[in-house]
């Protein structure tokens, strides 16, 4: 649904003016058009702290939609997940079979996609690391519409598909 609004971040910041909000599932449609000098954010559950997930005056792209498992390998503990997947969501599969995340931060209710983000830790983050350091790859999606795969193994981090 798009349309101007009064947002607030987790943080309780209000837009500093009307966001174009596109709640859609994007695996099927294409992003949408930025008008002269608008921009483009994604946005998840807004449990960022300050105004990273805040877009005033541009278009906030919502991910919660793509809230989709796509393999777990319960013997490895490797998960494949799609972005607006929330931790609590993945908490619910992975606790029963054994495992925890390996960072988990002050709240359970934010999204992969913004976990990655934000690259965040939790109070075991002088053991474990960030959650950047867990992550083994990621599809990228550029406002521009190039994708890039990111992993270890690319040049760089990342790479452009032919």
């Amino acid at each position: 649904m798009a349309g101007a609004l009064t947002a607030l971040s987790w943080g309780r910041l209000p837009l500093a003016g009307p966001a174009r909000i596109e709640e859609e599932d994007w695996r099927f449609r294409p992003l949408p058009d930025c008008g002269a000098g608008e921009t483009l954010l994604a946005e998840g559950a807004r449990r960022s702290y300050g105004d990273s997930c805040i877009n005033s005056g541009g278009i906030q792209l919502g991910t919660r939609r793509l809230n989709r498992f796509v393999d777990f390998d319960a013997n490895t503990g490797v998960l494949q997940c799609e972005a607006g997947l929330r931790l609590d969501e993945i908490l619910d599969l992975i606790v029963p079979r054994g495992w925890l995340l390996p960072v988990m931060p002050g709240t359970r209710y934010v999204t992969v996609g913004g976990a990655i983000a934000n690259d965040i830790h939790g109070k075991n983050h002088h053991t474990a690391g960030s959650f950047g350091c867990h992550v083994l790859s990621l599809d990228l999606l550029r406002s521009d519409g190039a994708r890039y795969h990111c992993s270890e193994e690319e040049t760089r981090g990342c790479s452009r598909p032919p």
